[in-house]
C-alpha cells in the first residue's frame, strides 16, 4: 500500500468535482411533496395540495428527482437549482426532449438565491444530499432560505448525516482521505478508497471483531452503491455530521420547527426495546425523544421535515386513529400461505409478525396484501373486504382499521400515502410506458428507471429496448419486430449453449417470450399508463 501525506478535510465547495464525477440523478420518493404532505397531514397541519404546489429543489443535479413529479402533476410548478453547470445543461436538454412545461432549472450557488423575489413562494422545499456536504455559511443560507421562502403552510425536507451513527464511519472516511490524497484523478481516488477498505478488511485481526465488522459492513454497502456516492459522500472536502438536536438548534435560530421524519416507523417509540420504550415515554419534548432514539439506534442519516416555527403549536403528536381513512395504504407485509381465515399471521418485510384473530381482520389485511405494489384507498380497501366477507355492513371492518391501521403503519407493516397510483394493472393492445421511464431506458448504460410511484426499479438491456418502443403507438407484434431488429443490429443477443443464435424464428420466439413476461412485470412495477 502506498502512503500519503495526511490532510485535514476543509470546508469548501469545488464545483469542478461535481462536473468530473456527476451525481447520479435519481428519484427519492421520501423527499417528494406527497411524502411531506402525508406526514404533515397526519400530524395535524394543512400543507398545500401537492398536485398544485410550488416546489423548489436545492441541489437538483440533472433533475432525476423532479421529472417524474412534473409529469404526474402537470398543475404543479417545479424549480430546481444546482451548482453544476453540466448537470443543469443536461436537465435543460432533458426538459426539452420531454416537452415538460412545468419544470425549470437554473445553475446557481445557493448563497446567491434571491430570497426577496421568492419570499413566501414555495409550498415545498427539497434539500436532499446537500446540507452535510457544504460549508457552514451555505448550511445557514439553506435554513434561512427555508424560513424566508416557504409559504405560511409550507414544508421543507432536509437530509443530512447524523451522529452517533457516523462516528465509526467518520474514522474510515478520514483514512480514505489520507490514502487517496496523493491521487489526482477521481477514478483513481475511487479505486484506491475501495482498495484501502479491502486491505483493512483482510488484515484487521479477528481479535478486533467490532472494528472489523464496521469495516466489512461499510465495504459491502459501498459495493452496492454507485461510484458517485462513494466519491461525494466519503471523499468530498466537506462532510459534516450532526446530532439531531444540533440540527434542530440551527433550524430554530432560523424560525423553523420540527414536524417529523419521512419514515413514520423511525419516529415511533413503540419500536424501541422495552427498557428504552418505557424511559422515552417520559420524555415530553419531541426533539429530545428523537435524539435519545438516535442514541439507541446509532442512527447515521436523517430526512427531517420542518415548517415555520409559527405553525408548531398546530402539530399534534397524539395521532387521531380516524386519520387512517384519509390515506391510501401500501402493504409492507405478506399473508400466511395456505390460509384464508382467522387466526392468521401477517409478516412484515422487516420480520415482524402480527396475528389477525378474527375473520374481519383476516379479510381486511388479506385485501391489503392483494393490493401488491399499488396503494389502495382506505375506503376502497374496506369495500373490497366487505365483499370478501359477504358482510351486510362495514362497521366491523371500519372499527378494525380504525383501531389498528395507524399502529401497523408505525410498526412498518404498511405505508401511508396521500396519493393513489394512476398506472394501469394490465397492458393494453398498444402498451405505453411512463414517459420519464421511457426516456431513462433510452439512455446508454441504463440500469434502472423510475415508475409512477416515484420508485426506482431495476432494468436490463432487453427491457430497455422494449420500453423505448412502448409509446402507445405499437402493438405487441410491432414491439417484437423492434426487438428482433435490435438482435439483428447487434444491440441485443439471443444465445443457446453460450453461442449466438442466428435463426430468425428462434430469435422471434425468444423475443415474444421476453415481451410476454416483461408486460406482466411492467404492470406489477407500476410503469404502464392507460
Amino acid at each position: 500500500m502506498a502512503s500519503s501525506t495526511a490532510q485535514k478535510p476543509v470546508e469548501k465547495i469545488d464545483a469542478a468535482t461535481y462536473d468530473a464525477v456527476p451525481y447520479e440523478s435519481f428519484s427519492y420518493p421520501h423527499t417528494h411533496p406527497v411524502s411531506m404532505f402525508t406526514v404533515g397531514t397526519l400530524f395535524g397541519l394543512s400543507p398545500a395540495d401537492f398536485r398544485k404546489a410550488k416546489v423548489l429543489e436545492l441541489g437538483c443535479a440533472s433533475g432525476g428527482n423532479l421529472f417524474s413529479q412534473a409529469l404526474l402533476y402537470p398543475q404543479a410548478d417545479f424549480f430546481g437549482i444546482d451548482l453544476s453547470a453540466e448537470q443543469i445543461a443536461l436537465a435543460d436538454k432533458t426538459r426539452e426532449e420531454l416537452g415538460v412545461k412545468n419544470v425549470r432549472f437554473e445553475q446557481m450557488d445557493i448563497t446567491k438565491f434571491d430570497m426577496k423575489k421568492y419570499a413566501g413562494n414555495f409550498d415545498y422545499i427539497i434539500c436532499h444530499g446537500v446540507y452535510s456536504w457544504v460549508p457552514e455559511t451555505v448550511r445557514e443560507k439553506i435554513l434561512e432560505l427555508c424560513d424566508k421562502c416557504l409559504a405560511p403552510n409550507g414544508l421543507a425536507l432536509i437530509s443530512y448525516n447524523t451522529l452517533p451513527g457516523w462516528n465509526a464511519i467518520r474514522g474510515l472516511r478520514e483514512m480514505m482521505l489520507f490514502h487517496t490524497n496523493r491521487f489526482e484523478k477521481p477514478a483513481d481516488k475511487i479505486a484506491q478508497a475501495k482498495a484501502l477498505l479491502k486491505f483493512l478488511s483482510e488484515n484487521v485481526s479477528d481479535g478486533r471483531a467490532g472494528y472489523k465488522a464496521v469495516i466489512e459492513e461499510e465495504r459491502k454497502m459501498l459495493e452496492k452503491t454507485n461510484d458517485s456516492y462513494l466519491f461525494h459522500d466519503h471523499l468530498e472536502h466537506t462532510n459534516t455530521q450532526f446530532y439531531f438536536h444540533q440540527f434542530m438548534e440551527a433550524a430554530g435560530r432560523n424560525n423553523l420547527g420540527y414536524v417529523g421524519d419521512s419514515s413514520l416507523s423511525s419516529m415511533f417509540v413503540g419500536n424501541m426495546p422495552k427498557g428504552a420504550m418505557e424511559a422515552l415515554k417520559a420524555v415530553n419534548d419531541a426533539v429530545g425523544q428523537e435524539q435519545y432514539m438516535d442514541f439507541v439506534t446509532n442512527r447515521r442519516f436523517r430526512n427531517t421535515i420542518v415548517c415555520k416555527a409559527a405553525k408548531i403549536p398546530e402539530v399534534k403528536r397524539n395521532l387521531d386513529e380516524n386519520a387512517i381513512f384519509k390515506f391510501h395504504l401500501l402493504p409492507a407485509m405478506k399473508a400466511e400461505e395456505g390460509k384464508t381465515s382467522a387466526p392468521m399471521n401477517f409478516t412484515s418485510t422487516n420480520g415482524g409478525v402480527f396475528t389477525a384473530n378474527d375473520d374481519v381482520g383476516a379479510a381486511l389485511f388479506l385485501e391489503l396484501c392483494a393490493a401488491g405494489n399499488r396503494p389502495i384507498a382506505a375506503e376502497t380497501l374496506i369495500a373490497n373486504a366487505q365483499k370478501r366477507l359477504g358482510a351486510k355492513d362495514d362497521a366491523a371492518l371500519r372499527n378494525t382499521l380504525r383501531s389498528s391501521g395507524l399502529r401497523l403503519a408505525l410498526h412498518g407493516y404498511l405505508a401511508l400515502t396521500a396519493d393513489g397510483c394512476v398506472a394501469v394493472p394490465k397492458a393494453g393492445t398498444k402498451p405505453e410506458v411512463f414517459k420519464w421511464a421511457r426516456h431513462q431506458a433510452a439512455q446508454r448504460g441504463c440500469t434502472s428507471v423510475t415508475n409512477m410511484m416515484h420508485t426506482v426499479v431495476n432494468t436490463d438491456p432487453a427491457a430497455n429496448t422494449a420500453m423505448t418502443l412502448m409509446d402507445g403507438t405499437r402493438t405487441a407484434e410491432q414491439i417484437i419486430e423492434g426487438l428482433v431488429d435490435a438482435v439483428k443490429g447487434g444491440s441485443l443477443s439471443v444465445r443457446q449453449n453460450d453461442k449466438p443464435v442466428t435463426d430468425e424464428k428462434i430469435i422471434r420466439d425468444s423475443m415474444k417470450g421476453i415481451l410476454d413476461q416483461l408486460l406482466v412485470k411492467l404492470a406489477q412495477q407500476n410503469l404502464l399508463v392507460a
